[in-house]
């Protein structure tokens, strides 16, 4: 029996090592040709692209949003969940992971090398008894992801320079991947090198534009040849007379016979505005960032953007999220967690919105939610006492088997309270007065 299991055991084993163990020691991060020398004929690399102002507002928001959310560590009780504060690894993703970064600075810098990189890692440091002590941020281009194509172990390489690599296990390597499959997130640099390519030659003919003249290309046509020093005079006396943005549109005066031809076209023939404000939402797609939050808002309206602000954190932020939530609970806390588990609060969004947290305190205490103490403790106000631990609500709701009989509590009480029957002596004395007038042959006085 005991054989068997081993036998059935180990075969398991052979046939995970041969799933994963099919991929390459190093898997990839793109399955697209890296070409950083794009068709527009200009140089795109992680580093390049950051220049392009609607990719800096499309890192800056994302990693500075999941960065400004508070990060706590939770745990199931029987009323809900409590936040953990004195557990130590609540310290290291609401305060400081190490003493050199604060929990702001950590999740900003993992979220932008994911962004731009595919992928932010940070080692695990453990104590004694494997506890999570430290976490320390190492840049995407020291480190490799490998597969060992024996056992199928997953495992880091750092780069130290001239000391050489170092192995860093799978466990003690926080790793936030960015959108792609397999173990390795996918440099969206890689797949928008065309667009980005033409964001930065459009970047550099504007700026090439303006600094040329800022006024339609020329050409002068001299009628009488002159001589290579001529000719260098001349060249010189337009650059230093009319060359750049300060000096553009003056008047040109020629001598030896010479005129201005006009070629090429002007800044609206190129539609160069244009082609800049379409670009700003070429790169937005790439990012999942809606355009009005990198200041592009060429279409939003009082209407729409109410409803963008909405749509972003649930298409934009919670992904980011959870994936830092997904692995801090796995990597912290491992499979024993006792009920353990990261949160981030998504309610801090609205702390610059003073209008929503109203409704939202409003809604909350009116259905008994919310008492007055835990509103004022989420305003970071002092408490109102034993009072204020009091949970209201409405005194019209009832509940909803009174509403299907169309009929109220109060009304049903007071049907059931017994009717108070007359005293038997009223009876008696009615008889009594019936037999009277009838012996004296006598109507009654109200008949």
């Amino acid at each position: 029996m005991l054989e068997r299991f081993r036998n059935t055991l180990a075969a398991g084993f052979d046939i995970l090592a041969q799933r994963v163990s099919t991929e390459p020691r190093y898997p990839r991060e793109a399955r697209v040709v890296s070409n950083s020398r794009t068709v527009a004929g200009v140089m795109i690399t992680p580093d390049t692209a950051v220049t392009i102002a609607a990719v800096w507002a499309c890192l800056r928001y994302l990693s500075q949003t999941v960065a400004v959310l508070p990060w706590h560590v939770m745990k199931k009780v029987a009323a809900g969940a409590e936040v953990q504060d004195s557990n130590s690894i609540d310290w290291l993703l609401y305060k400081r992971p190490n003493p050199e970064w604060s929990s702001f600075q950590f999740r900003e810098t993992l979220t932008h090398w994911a962004l731009r990189h595919g992928n932010g890692y940070a080692e695990i440091e453990r104590d004694g008894i494997r506890r999570p002590i430290g976490l320390w941020p190492i840049h995407p281009d020291r480190t490799e992801v490998c597969r060992d194509p024996e056992d199928g172990r997953l495992f880091y390489e750092v780069s130290n320079g001239a000391n050489g690599k170092v192995e860093i296990a799978a466990e003690d390597m926080f790793h936030i991947r960015g959108f792609g499959e397999g173990v390795v997130g996918v440099n969206v640099i890689d797949y928008a090198a065309q667009s980005l390519g033409w964001a930065k030659a459009a970047q550099i003919f504007g700026a090439a534009f303006f600094g040329n003249g800022s006024t339609p290309s020329v050409v002068v046509k001299n009628k009488k040849g002159l001589k290579p020093d001529g000719l260098a005079k001349q060249r010189a006396e337009f650059d230093q007379l009319y060359k750049g943005p300060y000096r553009s549109n003056k008047t040109a005066h020629l001598d030896n016979d010479a005129e201005i031809e006009k070629i090429g076209l002007n800044a609206v023939e190129t539609q160069l505005i244009e082609v800049h404000q379409y670009l700003i939402e070429e790169v937005c797609r790439w990012f999942g960032v809606p355009p009005h939050k990198i200041m592009h808002l060429l279409r939003a309206t009082f209407s729409n953007i109410e409803h963008q602000a909405i749509e972003v954190v649930v298409d934009s932020i919670s992904p980011w999220a959870k994936r830092f939530e997904d692995e801090a609970d796995f990597k912290l806390f491992g499979q024993n967690r006792r009920n353990l588990y990261t949160k981030m609060n998504m309610n801090a969004l609205l702390r610059g919105d003073m209008k929503s947290r109203m409704e939202f305190y409003k809604g909350m205490s009116s259905v008994g939610a919310y008492s007055a103490n835990r509103i004022l403790a989420l305003e970071d106000e002092n408490s109102i006492g034993a009072d204020g631990d009091v949970h209201v609500m409405q005194e019209q709701y009832v509940p909803l088997e009174f509403i299907a009989k169309r009929t109220d509590p109060a009304a049903e009480k007071a049907v059931a309270k017994p009717a108070v029957s007359k005293p038997a002596v009223e009876e008696d004395d009615s008889a009594a007065a019936a037999e009277f007038h009838g012996i004296l042959n006598v109507e009654p006085a109200n008949a």
